[in-house]
């Protein structure tokens, strides 16, 4: 008893608000600083949904990185009494037992300040630059896109296949650290770029109906490094590290394989990066079930079982379970970017 009243007097001596909500996201306590911020009593909202102190697009945010098994951090929008609404900066952590299973949440909020102000005006103007590079990566996936028009369709999903995997693959701990959101929105972008060397490719070799020779086979290969050195140069222009990285790496390496039988250099392993590792999978996807002037599609469940049985050698294990995890998505993706 004495620790339960310690615990409690350290929650409402806090200056931070703070929530404790179950998994079906019920206020199950509620401290002091919270109370008289929305300006509601305790006995009012505990055992209420968090509905009665966030608005709903705030609600949604906080479900989407709960779904994701992510730490929540950002603006929520509170309602006080009068249903007027105000910024709070939120933390939302999960609360787990000794076997890593989700025993509910923990909020941690501060108000919001003029300093704030000038932090979401520099994010929007970021949210912006990055929008403006993404335009510039897809245009210059549209003209080796231009070249075969065969591909419909084809860098949409890409773009939706590689995002999805990355969002699944950010779940686990290996890569939470280093899998952000700034990450998935670049490999959206990025993934696009995996075949713009195509465009030094002959159109004798790249539109030809029919099965490549090997010596044709051994030329159209060439669009991995045509691709990449192209990237590299424009990176080295802006000093390396720059928002076409990302395109250089999917450029050179998205065909090679977990087991180094791939090409242009035979990488093997975690050699790859992971970016190529993610597009090589949403390439071959995409490629098993799109027709072609050359081939028909397959079914969903014959390039399943094709991607399975590559796990491991083509493909690297991890990023199938990802892709396994997420296959209802990418049929929906499918759907929704049909030819």
């Amino acid at each position: 008893m004495e620790l339960e009243l310690l615990n409690r007097r350290l929650l409402d001596s806090a200056l931070m608000e703070i929530v404790v909500l179950d998994n079906e996201l019920t206020i199950i306590d509620i401290n002091s600083a919270c109370l008289q911020a929305t300006g509601v009593l305790k006995e009012e909202i505990i055992g209420q949904s968090v509905n009665s102190i966030w608005d709903v697009h705030s609600i949604n945010k906080l479900k989407e990185d709960i779904n994701r098994d992510r730490v929540f951090q950002g603006e929520l929008q509170e309602i006080s009494l009068d249903d007027s609404l105000r910024v709070v900066h939120y933390t939302i952590s999960p609360i787990r037992d000794e076997i890593r299973q989700t025993l509910g949440y923990v909020g941690f909020g501060r108000p919001f300040t003029d300093t704030d102000s000038y932090e979401i005006e520099l994010r929007q103007r970021m949210e912006q630059l990055h929008k403006t590079q993404g335009a510039a990566m897809v245009g210059l996936a549209k003209l080796a896109e231009a070249r075969d028009p065969e591909t419909g369709m084809h860098l949409e999903r890409m773009s939706n296949y590689s995002r999805l995997i990355s969002e699944e693959l950010s779940t686990l701990p290996e890569y939470s650290l280093y899998i952000d959101d700034d990450y998935i929105q670049d490999i959206h972008n990025s993934s696009p770029l995996h075949d713009i060397g195509k465009v030094g490719i002959p159109d004798a070799i790249l539109l030809k109906p029919g099965k490549l020779t090997k010596q044709e086979f051994e030329i159209m290969k060439q669009h991995s490094a045509i691709g990449g050195d192209s990237l590299r140069a424009a990176d080295q222009q802006l000093g390396g590290e720059s928002f076409l990285t990302l395109g250089k790496e999917i450029a050179y390496y998205h065909h090679e394989k977990w087991d180094g039988t791939g090409y242009p250099e035979g990488l093997k392993g975690t050699d790859i990066p992971l970016s190529a590792r993610i597009v090589a999978i949403a390439d071959v996807y995409d490629a098993l079930t799109s027709k072609r002037i050359y081939k028909d599609a397959i079914p969903h469940d014959r390039a399943r079982e094709i991607i399975i049985d590559s796990s491991g050698s083509h493909f690297a294990e991890d990023i199938v379970r990802a892709f396994l995890r997420r296959e209802q998505d990418f049929l929906k993706i499918r759907e929704q970017f049909n030819d």
